[in-house]
């Protein structure tokens, strides 16, 4: 999920011998390290979403079905063509993908990557959600509902869809106080890793931010504990990452999405509303008149429900 210290752990990764992208993302005030991200597949990844009438922060579930066949066609060419820059088999042997929207496809991520013949292993970062409903309600302005729900989202499919493939999570927490055991919880994974000296930290623990939020405070007396519930269950992952483990991941994620149901109305206005503030190209809305026409039918059923309330 963003937000979630991926960029820490890509300069750790890095640190430990993977490579980054030959075009990477510049750093920004919110990243003064840097971001470790490759800026042509982050965008090329934008316009996959935005191909589906999405974008990164949908709390719906991703469907490439939604693409035009010729347009999915085109950006998955694009894709190709730019790993095989940022990526080159001579230069980058071991090579590092970050962006945290392959959380929503990574199904199809996988795909392109094996027709471009590389294996993958999946490191997934992991941050407690008032951590990273605070730091994305300080960046972008988003409710802290909508965002425990987002990160719910995100690392909910992330987890189901990655069971398959050699894998090791990383809590933000951990990483940042003990990074290396987290560097040889690491190297478990499948790869030419480094031999690099693990005397010196690469992290900068003063750029952690946003400790100690209590979830019942942030998200509500219902979802704050079930969000609670579904980030420990997925920090278990860590010590075993077993059938059963993924079992109590699957429970706590139903009974959240269940208790997330309630809020359906006031979430899909919060999304018609950043579509059509948004600034970014591919973020915006594809149809202001038709989100418009839905955003202005959810606050006339508030309105009707307020009124009812009124009545009583």
């Amino acid at each position: 999920m963003h937000r979630s210290g991926t960029s820490a752990l890509a300069k750790l990764l890095v640190t430990l011998g993977a490579d980054p992208p030959a075009r990477p993302n510049p750093p920004s005030p919110d990243n003064p390290e840097g971001y470790f991200e490759p800026a042509e597949i982050i965008e090329l990844h934008d316009q996959l979403l935005a191909a589906c009438d999405t974008a990164w922060f949908d709390l719906k579930p991703f469907s490439l079905e939604a693409a035009a066949p010729e347009r999915l066609e085109a950006i998955t060419g694009a894709l190709a063509a730019a790993l095989a820059v940022d990526y080159p088999p001579a230069t980058a042997p071991f090579p590092l993908i970050k962006d945290p929207r392959m959380c929503r496809f990574f199904p199809y991520a996988r795909q392109l990557l094996a027709a471009s013949g590389m294996a993958c292993s999946v490191v997934m970062a992991l941050r407690h959600p008032t951590e990273v409903a605070a730091s994305l309600g300080r960046r972008d302005q988003i409710s802290a509902t909508y965002a425990g729900l987002l990160w719910a989202q995100h690392v909910i499919a992330a987890e189901r869809d990655s069971r398959s493939v050699p894998r090791v999570t990383v809590s933000y927490g951990a990483m940042m106080a003990d990074w290396q055991g987290t560097a040889r919880r690491i190297r478990r994974l499948p790869g030419p890793w480094g031999a690099a000296d693990l005397a010196q930290s690469p992290l900068r623990p003063d750029l952690r931010h946003h400790t100690g939020l209590d979830p019942v405070d942030m998200f509500g007396p219902r979802l704050g504990p079930l969000l609670d519930r579904l980030h420990t269950a997925l920090t278990g992952l860590a010590d075993l990452d077993d059938d059963l483990q993924q079992a109590r991941i699957d429970i706590a994620a139903e009974d959240l999405l269940e208790a997330a149901g309630r809020h359906e109305k006031v979430m899909t206005a919060e999304y018609l509303f950043r579509r059509l503030s948004a600034s970014p190209p591919f973020w915006r809305s594809p149809d202001p008149v038709r989100d418009q026409t839905a955003l202005a039918a959810i606050f006339d059923d508030l309105h009707q429900a307020c009124s009812r309330t009124d009545d009583a």
